[in-house]
């Protein structure tokens, strides 16, 4: 975690927060600035410009009652973790969080886990496997159907030696990116990626950190090799902003 006043623009700050990002998968920056840029900043440290989402640049992480019941951002239940954005063609290479008020309750923590040593677990057959299968992306009911025309990728591939995961606990195991836990609707999930999720989630349980954004707050990872979720929180004034990068 970094703490400062405002964000250093410098051409060597800005070096100093790649090499973090590079090293890490994740920056975390608290700051006491209400007018940070902090949209400028992500786009410099990554080198990538905005995706939309939902037809914005910027999405409100915020409290809406209409999802009060389901697995989502908009909503109060627990996330599974996954990677942001499988049915997109080209997912973001990079998400950020800005933090314009946290919850008072204390909950509604952004959890994070790097891929690469959930597959250390793997056999190199269960890698193959993953590097071979062919997986269609796309919401075709629920709170999310038709987002997007969905997309079909690999759950694993590699550029070098960094890994890129695709994937989504919910939508793997149940079919929906934003089910309502409490009422899930029958769906036959693939068997082998169903053991690799139940398998991914106990090892984010074991593995992930928890990061409670404190407000004015900048959160930034690799949403290629990192993958998050949330933990439930009762305050309905939490307040996030999101974007897409590369």
């Amino acid at each position: 975690m970094l703490t400062s006043s405002s964000i250093n623009f410098s051409v060597q700050s800005i070096e100093n927060y790649r090499t973090l990002l590079g090293q890490n998968h994740f920056i975390y920056v608290e700051t006491q600035d209400p007018n940070c840029e902090w949209i400028k900043f992500a786009k410099l440290v990554t080198g990538e410009d905005l995706i939309p989402q939902y037809g914005k640049d910027i999405f409100h992480v915020k409290y809406e009652p209409e999802f009060l019941k389901f697995s989502d951002a908009r909503g109060k239940k627990p996330l599974l973790p996954h990677t942001e954005a499988t049915d997109y063609p080209s997912p973001p290479k990079y998400l950020a969080l800005w933090c314009k008020k946290p919850a008072d309750c204390g909950g509604g923590l952004t959890t994070l886990v790097d891929v690469e040593g959930f597959l250390k677990t793997l056999t190199e057959a269960e890698k193959q496997k993953l590097m071979e299968t062919q997986h269609y992306f796309g919401a075709t009911g629920g709170v999310h159907a038709n987002r997007t025309k969905g997309a079909v990728h690999t759950i694993l591939s590699f550029d070098e030696n960094k890994p890129i995961f695709r994937f989504s606990c919910n939508y793997i195991t149940h079919g929906d990116y934003s089910p309502d836990p409490d009422n899930l609707k029958p769906f036959t999930p693939d068997q082998f990626l169903a053991d690799i999720s139940d398998r991914f989630i106990k090892y984010h349980e074991e593995n992930h950190i928890a990061i409670r954004m404190e407000q004015y707050s900048f959160l930034l990872w690799d949403n290629q090799c990192m993958a998050h979720s949330r933990t439930t929180y009762s305050d309905p004034t939490r307040i996030l902003e999101r974007i897409f990068l590369g």
